[in-house]
């Protein structure tokens, strides 16, 4: 193969994961106007990202067991071709329903084509130090991605309107599909395809969470003390436990207990769910303390945004690796997550009415950036560990469904706090400032677990220390 084919692979494949973060931040920034134009209450202004998220986190894993039994290209074609004809679709949105509706199509799309997209890139990345290159490149896309939806996200909506923040996807995937005979088939692991797919495993874990995070949402009605809110929490943690109770017994489960139950896999897990429950929800509260509290405009927003996003995307792109490569992975976490809690709580506690950019804003975002920037592939470095090439599409899925579960539930806890704030006399202000300081106390919860979790002698890229 020549370097050239390896560079197309590269960039089709790092384009999706590109095009899957941006969707998900890009409508960060127009919340308020879709809240104008179709109707959304407060709560159920968050549904327009935690559709997509929450359709993700249920099933991302379903996607990679996929993509191991039936074809990895197969797979990531099927869904990019969904994500697209979402994107296309919630364009025309003309009701709430409709949003959300398109939006969840959209997550399951990229629950299907990133756990492809992965294994497909570990499939054409075997040398190690080409592998360690590409997973580099990898992390700084979906940072990018992350960025560039931010920034998009708010001149289109400025310039356009807010649909094409959802239009401006077709184009992309259309050209990826029409390129991607490019890409190795991927062909299906005859072990993991004579035990069947796992469908009730993936409807439990769908359904739990999904559970979970309207429990938090539907606080809005009913507050957070309420015994409905309680019982929705409890419904959802025993659907969680009654998925793992199928995982146990069925012959080819979507998350084989054995991988999640080593104590790098498990542990990076573990420390993504609780780190990601305050990075999405941040730029969230963020984004709408800047629109509703200081006036800015959707575009300006996004520039607002801007430092912390840079920071992230270069420190997981040079900072992050270049730690992994002179030390293990563990104290990189632990060093990062540090960071990432000082720079949450900087930002809860500079929030005021009559506070500036440069000092409510700047200082927490840019700390807070560079530290989850770290951290972020050593804890994918650590969550790949060990696991067999024929697994690869699951843990690339498990990884990435901590993510967006961790995201979508930091984001319904932190709409569920300023609206308690609210409803006992707090200003917004106040409520968004203890969205973000709650978010920096379940970051804390990830630091202890990946402190006596992870084990210590983890690796240096992928290279046994």
């Amino acid at each position: 193969m020549t370097h050239r084919y390896w560079q197309l692979c590269l960039i089709l494949l790092c384009t999706t994961q590109f095009v899957a973060l941006l969707d998900f931040s890009i409508t960060m920034i127009p919340l308020p106007q879709i809240q104008q134009s179709l109707g959304f209450t407060p709560g159920g202004l968050q549904w327009v990202i935690n559709a997509y998220g929450v359709a993700i986190a249920g099933f991302l894993l379903l996607g990679g067991r996929a993509a191991d039994m039936f074809g990895r290209r197969r797979v990531f074609l099927i869904g990019l071709t969904l994500f697209t004809a979402g994107s296309l679709l919630g364009g025309f949105s003309q009701s709430t329903t409709m949003l959300i509706v398109t939006r969840a199509m959209q997550g399951l799309g990229a629950a299907m084509f990133s756990p492809a997209a992965f294994s497909l890139l570990l499939t054409v990345f075997q040398d190690p130090k080409q592998r360690n290159s590409a997973l580099g490149a990898w992390t700084a896309v979906a940072a990018s991605g992350f960025v560039a939806g931010l920034i998009m996200g708010g001149v289109i909506t400025d310039a356009l309107g807010w649909r094409w923040v959802l239009w401006i996807n077709v184009p992309v995937g259309v050209l990826v599909i029409a390129c991607s005979s490019v890409l190795p088939i991927g062909k299906p692991d005859p072990q993991t395809v004579s035990g069947g797919l796992d469908i009730w495993g993936a409807v439990l874990v769908a359904s739990g969470a999904a559970t979970l995070v309207f429990a938090f949402a539907n606080s809005e009605h009913v507050g957070l003390s309420s015994p409905k809110t309680f019982g929705l929490i409890l419904l959802a943690l025993g659907l969680l436990i009654a998925f793992v109770q199928v995982e146990r017994k069925v012959a080819s489960p979507l998350m084989p207990l054995p991988i999640f139950w080593k104590r790098s896999t498990g542990g990076a897990n573990i420390v993504s769910l609780l780190a990601n429950t305050a990075l999405g929800p941040t730029f969230v509260v963020v984004a709408l303390y800047m629109q509703e509290v200081l006036g800015f405009s959707a575009t300006k927003t996004g520039l607002g945004l801007l430092p912390m996003a840079t920071a992230f995307t270069l420190s997981s792109a040079w900072i992050g690796p270049a730690l992994i490569a002179r030390m293990n992975t563990k104290p990189v976490i632990l060093g990062g997550m540090g960071l990432f809690i000082a720079g949450l709580a900087l930002l809860g506690t500079s929030l005021s009415t009559d506070a500036t950019w440069s000092t409510s804003i700047l200082p927490g975002t840019l700390l807070a950036g560079i530290g989850y920037g770290a951290a972020f592939p050593a804890w994918t470095v650590a969550g790949i560990e060990g696991v067999a090439p024929s697994d690869h599409g699951l843990a690339g899925g498990m990884l990435t469904t901590t993510q967006e579960v961790g995201s979508a539930v930091g984001l319904a806890v932190g709409v569920a706090v300023s609206i308690a704030v609210l409803a006992n006399g707090g200003s917004a202000t106040q409520g968004f400032s203890y969205a973000i300081l709650v978010s920096a106390g379940m970051v804390l919860a990830g630091l202890i677990c990946a402190a006596f979790i992870l084990p210590s002698y983890a690796t240096r890229l992928g290279v046994a220390r």
